[in-house]
């Protein structure tokens, strides 16, 4: 598994904002973390992750691509999202504690949504609980996954949870032998959070959204939070990204047969391709009559925003089509929807796929 980690940020003209990453990877053959230091004040933090257990596959994370140098200057920039990310991005760029430690933050909550089964809320404040049980429920229905999926929250609030972070350190910190060793570090974090405005409670260190191959979903605050600020209704962004990662679990569950020698040879157009798809699954169920039932124009609004944040790296690995390559694949799915005979009758999962297969070059 990838991920990008960020390691620098500088501002650019008109607060367009650069960041300078660079690749880290959990070794398969030994499933340790890289050991990352920090030290503040002449402390230093213990940071060092040795995982007790190989994760799975993350076929992508959304925090990543507001983070990571995927998106080219080009016709795809800037947008309305660039816009919302520039407001919470440059507190962080212009509080030194904040910018120290704002790989660390990400990792931390990155890997507590990964671990955590406690009980789930939705929001900040919890407001979106029953809305994402509800989309949960009729997601299962729709696509016959009883039971199959795990939905977390992601929260600013668990970075400065003493119990939450002795919780995730007794789990994956290195040199952590008792509870209190976890709690000695957890009140560090603490102190840092009481030291920064930004730390926690920037929403920016809850924007991860990804699928594992675990039956894992995880959607974070953050992410909802500066997409709603675009004016897009924050029911349809939580709804839009639920089912674009519902899709990829549906991806999962079929690779041998679906990709049984990739989806393509090159990697861009490998990972395009089953972005596009899970975009057309998406958008198939929210305009669906058994599905979230949202018309045409409410889901454009979603996707016409969320995916101008990508991007234009024809040759990247990440490359998820272009934005208008995104919109038509949603455009895809709202047809087919809209245009059955059968209103009531939901395609299998194989139906849909072979339908996207059929029509892909319509949106390339």
């Amino acid at each position: 598994m990838k991920r990008n980690k960020l390691r620098g940020l500088s501002l650019l003209a008109a607060l367009a904002f650069v960041f300078s990453c660079e690749s880290e990877k959990i070794e398969e053959e030994n499933s340790s973390y890289e050991t990352l230091n920090y030290s503040v004040n002449n402390n230093t933090v213990n940071t060092d992750f040795s995982l007790k257990e190989e994760l799975p596959d993350v076929n992508e994370n959304l925090g990543d691509l507001i983070t990571n140098d995927a998106v080219s200057p080009s016709e795809c920039a800037p947008t309305a999202f660039a816009e919302v990310q520039n407001d919470y991005i440059l507190p962080i760029v212009q509080d030194q504690l904040a910018l120290t430690y704002y790989s660390l933050y990400l990792d931390l909550n990155f890997y507590y949504s990964y671990f955590d089964r406690s009980e789930q809320y939705f929001g900040e404040d919890g407001s979106y609980t029953n809305f994402m049980s509800k989309r949960k429920r009729e997601l299962e229905r729709f696509w016959d996954m009883e039971d199959e999926i795990i939905l977390n929250g992601q929260h600013t609030a668990t970075l400065n949870d003493r119990e939450k972070v002795a919780d995730l350190y007794e789990i994956v910190g290195a040199n952590v032998e008792t509870r209190e060793d976890a709690y000695a570090i957890a009140d560090q974090i603490l102190a840092i959070n009481a030291a920064s405005p930004n730390l926690p409670e920037n929403p920016f260190f809850a924007t991860d959204g990804f699928a594992v191959t675990n039956n894992l979903i995880v959607i974070g605050d953050g992410i909802v939070q500066m997409l709603s600020e675009t004016g897009i209704d924050s029911k349809i962004v939580w709804t839009g990204i639920l089912s674009h990662e519902w899709a990829h679990q549906i991806q999962f569950d079929n690779t041998s047969s679906w990709y049984p020698n990739g989806a393509a040879d090159d990697p861009a157009e490998a990972t395009r391709y089953t972005e596009l798809e899970a975009d057309f699954l998406a958008s198939y169920y929210m305009t669906h009559k058994r599905g979230a039932t949202y018309n045409w124009k409410r889901v454009e609004q979603f996707f016409e925003l969320f995916f101008a944040i990508g991007d234009c790296s024809f040759s990247s690995s990440g490359h998820h089509g272009t934005p208008l390559q995104r919109m038509e694949a949603s455009r895809l799915g709202y047809e087919l929807a809209a245009s059955a005979q059968k209103k009531e009758k939901i395609l299998s999962q194989q139906e849909a796929h072979d339908y996207f297969v059929e029509n892909i070059d319509e949106i390339l």
